[in-house]
Parts: C-alpha cells; structure tokens; sequence
C-alpha cells in the first residue's frame, strides 16, 4: 500500500500500523509516546491538529486480542493521552473511536473543533466527511506547522 502523509511523503508499506509500531514509518512529527505494545502519534494522513492515533506494535485487530495486561497498557496510554489534549485550548471535545475492520488494531482520539460544528453534525457518521474535507483544506502550511508545534506540545506534556 502506498501512504502520502500530510507532510506530501509517500510511504510504501503492507501494513502501516506495523511499520509505525516497528519505526520503519515515522509519522508526522514522531512518535509521541511509546510503550512496551503501544506507540502514540499523530495521524499520519488526515491533517487535524491532535487527532492521536494509539497504534498496537503487534499486528493484532481487536481490543479483545489483548491481553489484560495490554489492555491496562492500553486504557493507561488513552487516559494521559486525553489528558494532555486538555491543553489544546480550541478542543471543545474528543471522542475514542476502534474499528475492527482496519487491518491493524488502532484506536483514535479525535478532537472536535469549532470549524466541524459549522460544517458536520456531532455524529459518528459524519467523521470520514470531516477526514474527507481536513484532507481537501487543512494542508496549509501554516496548518501543518500548527500540527507539528502541537505534537512537540503534548509530547513535552506526556514526558
């Protein structure tokens, strides 16, 4: 599968979770946190300011492949990651979204901002129009850049 990441980089890979959990792909401004099982990092394609992606280092697709102790591992990384978020002063909100259809077992932290309330409903089904309309008109640079800042921002606070 080929990846262009918000930094216009293409990727070659057959499973980006791997190549990420493995460091064969560096997402946009790196690794945020990384773990025994899990690495924390920005979205490597959908160009919103903190919208975190827990990836598993494993090439599992469910939650319910964990073990209990991965799966604490998990929920300790999901709890500081939205805690750190709470430093981004424009999230009004955040919902955790996983999907088992993916090919690799993820978890998303998705911020909310003011620009979605005027375009989208606050709805589930509205999130691949919000990744569809982020990918047409947030890859300014000045967005880019907010991004990266972002991520530099919310490691420091993880540390």
């Amino acid at each position: 599968m080929i990846i262009r990441d918000i930094l216009d980089k293409e990727w070659s890979c057959e499973c980006l979770g791997c190549s990420i959990g493995n460091g064969e792909f560096t997402p946009p401004g790196d690794i945020i946190k990384s773990t025994k099982n899990f690495v924390l990092h920005q979205d490597p394609e959908v160009p919103i300011k903190a919208f975190l992606i827990i990836d598993s280092k494993k090439h599992i697709k469910s939650i319910s492949e964990l073990t209990y102790e991965e799966s604490q591992e998990l929920f300790e990384l999901a709890y500081k990651a939205r805690e750190a978020l709470k430093i981004i002063s424009d999230i009004k909100e955040v919902t955790i979204i996983q999907e088992e259809r993916s090919r690799h077992f993820h978890l998303w932290l998705l911020p909310r901002y003011e620009w979605m309330d005027e375009k989208f409903a606050n709805s589930l089904s509205s999130v691949r129009d919000i990744f569809l309309y982020a990918k047409e008109n947030n890859k300014t640079k000045e967005n880019i850049n907010d991004i990266l800042v972002t991520v530099d921002t919310i490691r420091n606070y993880m540390k």
